[in-house]
């Protein structure tokens, strides 16, 4: 029997690597190093740092323009100071006994003892501050983003004191060019009308507000506006004598669903002198229509 190679010798030592191993190193290496590239990419998507730069070049900022309306002159409430949130729900029930119910972003509004208001709303997506001066008379539309204040002069005041709003009709208007509609006859006017009934639902304290409540209820006969039964509205209305002002107010109205407004967080001191005041680093622009464009920037 021929002896067994020695330990540390191997037959061949010295010879040149044959080349289906060299071949089969160089694709061993290949694929590790492939990987290790793929582990590296997808470390990156993980951080976030890809879909980022995608994210900011697929949607850039948006420009759109809201048309918001002037600011009416409120009734001037002198002595009666507050501010409170207010905020609107809607509830609304389909045929087939679903709801749907919309929630308005809440405003703020407020009053100081001279009289002076201001109204923080959100028209359209565009932040807007109304303002009424009842001292000087002038009303204001602040857009906050833009750093700019839209004047409008005070109302006209005819001879007897009453303040009016002077509105010229466009010559095509669909209003002014309609034809007269056919007047129902008296029988039948009688027939269609409403009936309303009204009642008092008390006092009650709101908010830590006493409110006097008031119900009315209107029934719309059968054939007032093509209905075939009657058609019922409610509406609950709780006033404060000291603020003037409706703290909670309901309406009922199968047409239409449940919508509910009503005050909160209500601060009854002095509200802060600067909230009434055109700030001064905004410009102020004289406008002479009934409502202004602003621009929304959106991301």
């Amino acid at each position: 029997m021929p002896p067994y190679p020695r330990r540390g010798r191997s037959a061949g030592k010295g010879k040149p690597m044959r080349l289906p191993h060299r071949i089969t190193l160089l694709a061993t290496t290949a694929v590790l190093f492939n990987c290790w590239a793929y582990a590296q990419e997808t470390s990156k998507e993980k951080t976030g740092i890809v879909s980022a730069t995608a994210s900011a070049t697929n949607n850039p900022p948006q420009t759109a323009t809201v048309r918001v309306q002037a600011p009416f002159a409120n009734q001037v409430i002198t002595g009666a100071p507050y501010c409170a949130e207010v905020t609107t729900d809607r509830i609304q029930t389909l045929a087939d006994g679903a709801h749907i119910t919309q929630k308005t972003q809440s405003t703020k509004m407020c009053r100081d003892s001279q009289g002076r208001t201001r109204r923080e709303t959100s028209p359209g997506g565009a932040q807007v501050v109304e303002i009424y001066d009842s001292v000087s008379g002038f009303r204001y539309l602040l857009d906050p983003q833009n750093r700019v204040a839209h004047r409008f002069a005070p109302p006209a005041e005819r001879t007897d004191g009453v303040v009016s709003y002077t509105q010229t009709a466009r010559a095509d208007s669909p209003v002014s060019n309609a034809t007269p509609a056919r007047s129902a006859t008296p029988a039948q006017a009688q027939a269609n009308r409403p009936e309303h009934v009204t009642e008092s639902l008390g006092t009650q304290v709101i908010e830590g507000v006493l409110v006097e409540g008031t119900k009315m209820t209107t029934t719309f006969p059968v054939g007032a506006m093509g209905n075939d039964r009657p058609i019922v509205r409610v509406t609950e209305s709780w006033h404060s004598p000291d603020l003037k002002i409706t703290v909670l107010s309901k309406n009922s109205d199968p047409r239409m669903g449940e919508f509910t407004m009503r005050l909160q967080n209500i601060d009854r001191t002095e509200p802060d002198p600067a909230l009434f005041r055109v700030p001064t680093d905004y410009q102020i622009v004289e406008e002479n229509g009934d409502q202004v464009e602003i621009k929304v920037t959106r991301p």
